[in-house]
């Protein structure tokens, strides 16, 4: 999913992220601060690569047992769980060769605080803008 901000952040206009979303029911407690989830390496890969044009984020939903998980609107369709994001970018690659756990942040939430969060850390350029410099002139 591409996900675009309609504004400027930090001198970009528009910053944008493409986001791998994956759904479980088995979203992982490690402490009061983080959850873990299972990602398949081939995703892993993709996501831990710091060559993109445009930078990729995992958001992972947890989705409630026993209870009703999507409800379909007029406008959409709603998740019914918790949503959260981190980024895998520059992470070694693994040993691992199906799956490998990932460790995501309860902070980096899925709404309109933690979106903007995202945009503005991983939608944004990485680099300063440089000005164009004429060495004749500075000479």
């Amino acid at each position: 999913v591409e996900l675009t901000l309609r504004a400027e952040v930090d001198g970009t206009y528009n910053p944008t992220v493409k986001a791998q979303v994956k759904t479980t029911t088995s979203l992982r407690s490690i402490d009061a601060d983080t959850v873990s989830y299972d990602l398949d390496v081939v995703t892993y890969d993709v996501l831990r690569r710091d060559d993109h044009s445009v930078r990729r984020v995992l958001v992972v939903f947890g989705l409630p047992v026993g209870t009703p998980r999507v409800r379909l609107q007029d406008d959409g369709t709603l998740l019914l769980g918790r949503g959260v994001w981190t980024s895998l970018e520059g992470r070694p690659a693994t040993t691992n060769r199906n799956s490998t756990v990932i460790e995501l942040p309860l902070a980096n939430t899925i709404d309109e605080e933690g979106l903007r969060a995202m945009l503005s850390a991983f939608g944004t350029r990485r680099s300063t803008i440089v000005p164009a410099l004429n060495e004749w002139e500075d000479a």
